[in-house]
């Protein structure tokens, strides 16, 4: 990760009062499995940082179990 983005992401989660973070995540595999993660910590909204080819962020906001969703690109 390219360090502007772990800024961001390093912003974004202090501006949260209850942000917890999650181990890495296979991008490879649905996006359903964050759904599911926030399901398992009791959690109704969720961000995933998705970086591709160290140039492109992508940040998704959804909400769970079967809210709507955005997806940013920076």
């Amino acid at each position: 990760i390219v360090f502007r983005f772990r800024h961001l992401m390093q912003d974004l989660i202090s501006l949260m009062p209850h942000a917890v973070k999650e181990t890495k995540l296979d991008t490879k595999d649905t996006l359903n499995v964050i759904s599911e993660i926030s399901e398992l910590r009791s959690c109704t909204n969720s961000v995933f940082f998705d970086v591709k080819k160290h140039k492109d962020l992508y940040i998704w906001f959804c909400k769970a179990p079967n809210g709507p969703s955005l997806k940013f690109h920076c």
